[in-house]
């Protein structure tokens, strides 16, 4: 534990745990993976030397539209391309053959490439504004480097996610995790063949066909499916997947069944290979969105499982990844569009995605490299400022556009610009503290905290509930997994209430009351290894002075019920020796008596010589009788306090401990050849009246602490001193609500050995401290610093 200062932060650095590590029993799957990986790439790069190696006609299809129909193939002409063809083309012949008569010979016996050469020329019939065209083509190099340039920001992600996930699976080959992230980037890398796109040569030959089937549907399903796979894993395995090893044959198997089903039975039902085709992107889309629905509940899931803060900052990581490549791609990519503004660059859009992989490589790797949560706070106030305001203007913007009648105006758009820009701030300074409360509690809210923890304080209805109250307002307002308050005891500081579960190492703030510490605040931070800020600092440290009073109000309750059982106990105790005493020892003395009476009585007239002896004998069970009542008298209240008052009943008391030659009991109780113990007392002559119980307080005390000297101190002399002091609380009570009483000091000083450090209170010492206590009063027993003991009672005066 460790109590926390202005300077004391801990290290950033936790060496990250072994996650999702894979069974002994699977470690093939290190040299598996690699394989898969080799092989979905190898995919890619054969599609793209076909490519280069085959001529180009400049009839390629522009990657993610619907450009295969049943009656041809929609072409985008590359810029810088064989001349020709147009964009929006609708090809349907090539060379007098109908394309779809030649795609469904391809795809039956598929060929590398067609028998075209460099400089051929082809002829195709082309539907061009709805009119029929014949259109010749001369043959030229594929334009890798226009393409590229189209397309870079996709293929840069790509090769980007396969190089962390390299790294990543060289760090960690014996995690399934990485393993999973390596098999997913390749087989991304594998479909990024949508970005090079498919071209009119595929069509005729169909080994290209082919392969951009296997790369882009069955390569990206197997991206989503892996994704999946990894979430089930990451950061911690499900226990299903443990005990129904079945299911991942199912997971990988499942949906490719599924997709053979569908294109068999699509085919049958197709108009010709043409319209077959373009039916092979609707199940990788399907796929796409269920696994990916499917991998947010997984995330979800793992969240909300796991029970380490570990594992949690792991999982935050994905988290704000998502946030900023989701939240990017869809405020910036498909919502401008559908808003009629310009959306952001795909390229820009594909190298803002490096920023998941890399997420997901320091989850693995170093999950503690940043502060996550200040990035995940930041990521949520502007990805939710950002809807906010597109939305504003684009209400602002209709608004104003339907309001006038017109369609496009520049004023209207530098109105709304306007208002947005006003708004901008006070939105952001909203949305920042209603996240700050999502992810701190109400840390940035001090002067609530502390009102609410009043409050609640105030609606306790037992005292007992005041602890709890106090460290359940600290961890829900606060956003904190773990707070209790630790009290001393004979084992030093233990929690006596709780909230959340207990930490290794807590941060301690010390509960001061009245400059004295009565016990510690033990929090955890939010996330192991996270340490508190200066605001949590400043929060807690007042809380800790608030919680000060409470757990001292609690303490003084405790031991006011604790001094009630005392007294009752006292009470009962005092009584049971008294019906004892008297049921045991006079009631038989008396019932005897009378017996001895009626003896007495029959004897008078008949024997008076043993009558008189009888009565000898009477009077002395009388007088033993009456020595009985005094004593149990005497403990219910020495009656020299009766008899001579408090000043005179001390001095009685000290005349017993004057001895001389060693012949006095004091003497006596001391041993043979002790050292007389002379004893002097200083008082009034008279006292004022005092209440009985005062008067019995200091006379107990004086008793046992001269029984003290004599026993223990090997003291000559010994000074008994009584006085009043007007005007006066016991220390350690000031500033608590009481009003000042006069106070009657008894101080017992010797010139003895002193106390010995190493020997425990006796049951004497506790006595004397006890019945000052129960009279509000303070017993003090402490070594003189030149030798010897003094003890200083306090008793309050009313």
């Amino acid at each position: 534990m460790t109590t926390l200062s202005s300077s004391d932060r801990r290290d950033e650095h936790v060496e990250p745990l072994d996650l999702a590590e894979a069974p002994a029993s699977d470690s093939v799957g290190r040299l598996v993976v690699p394989l898969l990986a080799g092989l979905l790439v190898s995919l890619a790069l054969l599609y793209l030397w076909l490519h280069m190696t085959t001529p180009f006609d400049n009839g390629r299809l522009e990657p993610g539209s619907d450009a295969v129909t049943a009656e041809g193939i929609i072409v985008s002409p590359v810029p810088g391309g064989p001349a020709g063809l147009l964009a929006g083309d609708l090809i349907t012949a090539v060379d007098g053959r109908s394309l779809g008569a030649l795609t469904g010979a391809a795809l039956r016996t598929p060929q590398l490439r067609p028998g075209w050469d460099q400089g051929d020329t082809v002829r195709y019939q082309v539907v061009r504004e709805g009119e029929i065209e014949e259109v010749e083509v001369i043959l030229g190099s594929y334009p890798l480097g226009s393409i590229v340039r189209s397309n870079w920001g996709t293929i840069l992600f790509a090769l980007f996610y396969l190089a962390i996930a390299a790294y990543v699976f060289w760090r960690r080959p014996q995690q399934r995790a990485p393993q999973l992230m390596l098999l997913a980037a390749a087989a991304l890398t594998c479909s990024t063949t949508w970005s090079l796109g498919t071209q009119t040569s595929d069509f005729v030959a169909g080994a290209g066909l082919w392969l951009f089937f296997l790369t882009i549907v069955c390569g990206f399903m197997l991206v989503w499916i892996v994704t999946f796979h990894f979430a089930l894993v990451f950061p911690r395995p499900i226990p299903v997947l443990a005990r129904s090893r079945w299911l991942l044959p199912l997971l990988y198997g499942v949906p490719y069944l599924l997709l053979a089903v569908y294109l068999l039975i699509n085919a049958r039902g197709a108009m010709n290979a043409l319209d077959w085709v373009s039916s092979w992107g609707r199940p990788a889309d399907v796929t796409a969105s269920v696994f990916l629905l499917l991998t947010l509940v997984a995330i979800a899931y793992q969240y909300r499982s796991t029970d380490s803060d570990v594992t949690r900052r792991q999982m935050r990581w994905l988290v704000l990844a998502a946030l900023v490549v989701g939240g990017t791609a869809l405020f910036f990519y498909f919502l401008p569009p559908l808003l009629g503004v310009p959306a952001l660059d795909a390229n820009l859009i594909g190298m803002l995605g490096v920023l998941f992989p890399l997420a997901v490589a320091i989850a693995i790797l170093r999950q503690n490299l940043f502060d996550i949560d200040t990035l995940l706070n930041r990521a949520l106030v502007y990805g939710v400022l950002t809807a906010i305001v597109l939305l504003l203007y684009t209400i602002l913007v209709g608004a104003m556009s339907v309001l006038f009648q017109t369609q496009s105006n520049w004023l209207f758009a530098l109105l709304a610009t306007g208002i947005v820009a006003i708004l901008f701030q006070p939105l952001r300074e909203h949305l920042q503290k209603w996240i700050n409360r999502l992810m701190y509690g109400q840390r940035d809210e001090p002067f609530e905290v502390l009102a609410g923890l009043g409050q609640r304080l105030e609606d306790t209805l037992s005292p007992e509930m005041a602890l709890p109250t106090v460290v359940e307002t600290v961890a829900q307002t606060l956003k904190l997994p773990y707070a209790a308050i630790a009290l001393p005891d004979e084992e030093g500081l233990q929690p006596v209430v709780s909230y959340g579960k207990p930490v290794s190492d807590p941060v301690a703030f010390p509960l001061i009351h009245q400059g004295e510490t009565v016990g510690q605040l033990w929090v955890a931070p939010r996330s192991p290894g996270e340490k508190f800020n200066d605001a949590d600092d400043r929060l807690l440290q007042n809380i800790a002075r608030q919680a000060g009073t409470a757990v001292y109000a609690v303490q003084l309750t405790h031991d006011l019920q604790e001094s009630r059982r005392r007294l009752v106990t006292a009470r009962e105790e005092e009584r049971r020796r008294l019906r004892r005493d008297l049921h045991d020892g006079l009631g038989p003395s008396l019932a005897a008596l009378h017996l001895q009476s009626g003896v007495l009585r029959r004897l008078i007239r008949t024997d008076p010589e043993t009558a008189e002896q009888l009565v000898d004998e009477f009077r002395n069970d009388i007088r033993t009788t009456i020595d009985d009542i005094r004593r149990v008298a005497y403990e219910l209240r020495p009656p020299a306090l009766d008899e001579l008052g408090l000043a005179a009943a001390v001095r009685s008391q000290a005349e017993r401990w004057k001895t001389a030659n060693g012949e006095e009991p004091a003497a006596k109780e001391q041993g043979d050849g002790a050292t007389p113990l002379q004893v002097a007392v200083e008082a009034p002559e008279t006292l004022p009246p005092l209440p009985a119980a005062v008067e019995v307080a200091a006379y107990r005390i004086i008793q046992e602490a001269l029984a003290n000297v004599a026993n223990h101190a090997r003291a000559g002399r010994c000074q008994v001193r009584m006085y009043l002091e007007s005007g006066k609380t016991p220390r350690g009570n000031e500033g608590q609500g009481r009003q000042p009483n006069s106070l009657l000091v008894v101080e017992i000083i010797d010139d003895g050995v002193g106390l010995d450090d190493r020997r425990r209170s006796g049951i004497g010492l506790l006595s004397m401290r006890e019945r000052a206590q129960e009279l509000g009063g303070e017993c003090i027993v402490e070594t003189q610093p030149g030798g010897g003991t003094r003890v200083r009672a306090e008793l309050p005066v009313s």
